[in-house]
């Protein structure tokens, strides 16, 4: 196993640090800074980018690919990213960009901490939730980022580190036991952008944000705040044009930093079986009778209404029994619509060259 050692460093959690390490960055440096938009395909951990289809595509920009903690760093300040070189050695050959994809949630019956952060690791719902703005937490996190930095952040393929969404499922017994607060879970996720983006000077953090428990998304906006300037890159897991939730609280977010902040989006599972009576309220509502959106819609909506640069399409197969949309579908869309707001410059751009 090829390991790398960081000592462990602990980070003070300050109003006026927080914001100042979210400095801008200078001319020069955005001249240095990667920048390739476009369509990536999104695959889980441990899959084997050999069998993606359609990846030499040449619309398809290159790969978002998951990775746990647990696997990164197995042990505290020890590093393993063997798995990330093989990958990122598989896709400079093909000209494809890697985005490292950072797990610390779970949607299954283990979880993605490392063992020594398993205190703040909490199960629930069929999955495990970190305690993310307990100190400890946050500062490994930017440790890890730090040493992915440190690593990668030179390769010209290497397009730069996602965090995991905002939004935790931890029982309301968890939230008390661990102190929670917005307030504290706001300067705790700043901290951890802003920390891991400064770790990668030539690439970007993607910050997944969709919901905050007991926030009306006015955190959020501080967050997105805090960002402006830094080469952090904002959007969130789901495209979903008719749903309710994430109109009143996450996608107002993408009209407003449209001019600020360069944007991305994802079409998850759940965008491929997506109809007009899927606005996720107390109870579902059978599939409306035009059946599932198309994903020419989807992408539609991102690149339109969503302000995207960068669009993530998860490689979903499952449902076709069922009538759901498939990356087959995805693909002929890519294909359609190989390039859209391209321009770093002004990331809310709306010209649409194709």
């Amino acid at each position: 196993m090829r390991t790398t050692r960081i000592h462990p460093r602990y980070i003070l959690l300050t109003a006026a640090v927080i914001l100042f390490s979210c400095s801008n960055r200078s001319s020069a440096d955005r001249e240095t800074v990667k920048f390739n938009p476009g369509h990536y395909v999104a695959v889980g951990p441990n899959f084997e980018l050999s069998e993606i289809k359609y990846l030499d595509d040449p619309a398809v920009r290159g790969v978002n690919k998951r990775y746990f903690w647990r696997t990164l760093e197995p042990e505290e300040g020890e590093y393993d990213f063997s798995s990330i070189e093989d990958d990122l050695n598989y896709l400079a050959a093909h000209q494809k960009q890697l985005i490292v994809f950072l797990c610390d949630r779970t949607f299954w019956i283990k979880g993605a901490m490392p063992d020594y952060l398993s205190e703040y690791e909490v199960e629930a719902d069929g999955g495990f939730n970190p305690v993310r703005w307990e100190p400890v937490v946050i500062e490994r996190m930017v440790a890890l980022g730090k040493a992915l930095g440190e690593k990668f952040d030179s390769h010209p393929n290497f397009e730069g580190v996602a965090l995991q969404e905002s939004a935790l499922d931890l029982p309301k017994e968890d939230f008390e036991r661990f102190d929670y607060s917005q307030d504290k879970y706001r300067d705790a996720l700043i901290t951890i952008i802003s920390g891991i983006q400064q770790q990668l000077p030539h690439s970007h953090l993607f910050w997944y944000q969709n919901f905050m428990n007991g926030d009306d998304g006015h955190r959020l906006r501080q967050i997105a705040d805090a960002m402006k300037g830094s080469g952090a890159i904002m959007g969130g897991p789901d495209v979903l044009p008719y749903n309710q939730s994430y109109h009143r609280v996450s996608y107002p977010l993408y009209e407003d930093y449209k001019e600020s902040i360069i944007l991305f989006c994802s079409a998850q599972d759940d965008s491929y079986r997506h109809d007009k009576n899927d606005i996720r309220v107390s109870v579902k509502e059978p599939v409306h009778p035009d059946g599932y959106l198309t994903m020419e819609d989807i992408f539609l909506f991102a690149r339109d209404s969503l302000h995207v640069s960068y669009m993530f399409w998860n490689y979903y197969y499952d449902g076709i029994e069922e009538g759901e949309r498939s990356y087959d579908d995805a693909i002929e869309v890519i294909r359609k619509y190989p390039t859209f707001n391209q321009s770093p410059g002004s990331p809310g751009n709306s010209s649409h060259p194709e």
